[in-house]
């Protein structure tokens, strides 16, 4: 306040990530993209209530949610 002088802060707003969140093209179900394996396959978690199961499609199987 007194002799100080306040000096304006930028917030930077933060850059858009990729999102993991994915949906299976054949049923809609959402699912997780875990990991992308070398092959071409993707590593999916099917999201839902109950317990998490993993599964591995293939990438040409998933579409962003």
């Amino acid at each position: 306040m007194f002799g100080k002088n306040k000096q304006k802060t930028t917030v930077t707003t933060p850059t858009a990530q990729p999102s993991d969140q994915y949906r299976l093209k054949a049923t809609g179900r959402r699912v997780t993209l875990l990991e992308r394996l070398s092959d071409g396959d993707v590593r999916i978690a099917m999201d839902s209530g109950h317990v998490c199961r993993d599964d591995i499609v293939s990438a040409s199987d998933i579409t962003p949610a």
